[in-house]
């Protein structure tokens, strides 16, 4: 969800982010039933302001705030990683270098160049 373009921090935003967190409970409860929603910024004044703050409070959603020192690249590298390893239960330090090396082995070049 992105505010648009000239607008600043106001009742609209939280009003977004209600109806966003209704739009989940209805399409994704597993994420509310779970431990809530992270949400995840970029640092920018919008989500950063005082009123955005209280009102993620007060959905009691969790905020991942973004890393400065990650490129966007980083992002597609380990959403698809992270993908890779949803189900999997990794026994042991061997397994996981295991999982790990097929992960990358397997990796077009394609997937990499669209990074």
């Amino acid at each position: 969800m992105r505010l648009p373009h000239g607008l600043t921090i106001n009742s609209e935003l939280c009003s977004q982010l209600n109806r966003l967190q209704e739009a989940i409970k209805e399409k994704r409860p597993e994420l509310i039933n779970r431990k809530g929603v992270v949400f995840h910024h970029d640092n920018a004044r919008p989500h950063t302001s005082l009123m955005t703050r209280q009102k993620l409070r007060e959905l009691d959603w969790e905020v991942l705030m973004h890393p400065s020192d990650l490129a966007p690249s980083d992002y597609h590298l380990f959403r698809s990683l992270q993908n890779s390893l949803d189900g999997k239960i990794l026994a042991d330090k061997r397994t996981a270098e295991n999982h790990l090396k097929k992960f990358f082995a397997d990796k077009p070049q394609k997937f990499y160049a669209e990074l």
